[in-house]
């Protein structure tokens, strides 16, 4: 039986609440777990500091209603999917057990995000290996594999194989995104790559998402294998 609802991967600190903060917002409204992991503490972003970011963390967590976040320390732009990147990621997915695990763009515009996908991806399989054996703690850790392993669409327009209605939401994903005040308040630029065109992008992106399904706002997320459905009458 799994521990947590959604394990959620993200190279950067922001990356999750960009594309993915209204299913976590919904699924913790509903009584369900969900943990954060940062891969990075993002200290090569052209706005704010390191401890800025991390309070920042924080307080989008706060608002979120997470029950924890992890730092997992790797190199910002320097995200490699190599053995000891998989070991770390293996030890985070066995110790939390998820039933779903989200993660980067396979096809985005930083490397990092690219890498950190099949980093990931490749973790949730390798975890499931009975022979593939992690210690944490001291402990020897049982294998553990994720039902579902599921992508957000981030910078990149991708077609997304589902989307999730977050309307209700919204308004509460923009703010856990403008807790990164670095990044998204202090840092206006509002050249065409700019902070503004970046936050007008997420909400148009959610919204081309959402008409797809007759609803204010959804978010979208690719699957590299068949996504199941018990009754058809219930997709909208």
């Amino acid at each position: 039986m799994w521990k947590t609802d959604i394990l959620a991967f993200g190279a950067h600190p922001d990356d999750i609440e960009c594309a993915a903060a209204g299913i976590i917002i919904n699924t913790v409204k509903l009584g369900g777990i969900v943990v954060l992991v940062d891969l990075t503490k993002g200290e090569m972003g052209s706005h704010g500091t390191v401890n800025q970011r991390t309070r920042e963390a924080k307080d989008a967590a706060n608002i979120l209603g997470i029950q924890r976040r992890v730092q997992l320390n790797f190199e910002d732009s320097k995200i490699t999917n190599n053995l000891n990147s998989r070991k770390l990621v293996i030890q985070i997915i066995r110790q939390y057990k998820p039933r779903i695990v989200l993660a980067n763009a396979f096809i985005d515009r930083h490397p990092d995000h690219r890498e950190a996908a099949q980093l990931v991806s490749d973790a949730c399989f390798l975890s499931g290996l009975k022979k593939n054996r992690s210690i944490f703690k001291g402990r020897e850790q049982q294998c553990w594999r994720p039902i579902c392993v599921y992508h957000y669409i981030q910078d990149y327009f991708v077609k997304p194989d589902f989307v999730v209605d977050i309307s209700k939401h919204f308004e509460e994903k923009m703010k856990t995104i403008k807790a990164y005040k670095s990044q998204f308040v202090n840092a206006r630029d509002n050249s065409p790559d700019g902070i503004l065109a970046l936050l007008k992008q997420i909400e148009a992106t959610n919204r081309i998402f959402g008409r797809s399904i007759n609803v204010m706002h959804a978010e979208g997320f690719t699957s590299a294998r068949y996504i199941g459905v018990r009754d058809i009458t219930l997709i909208v």
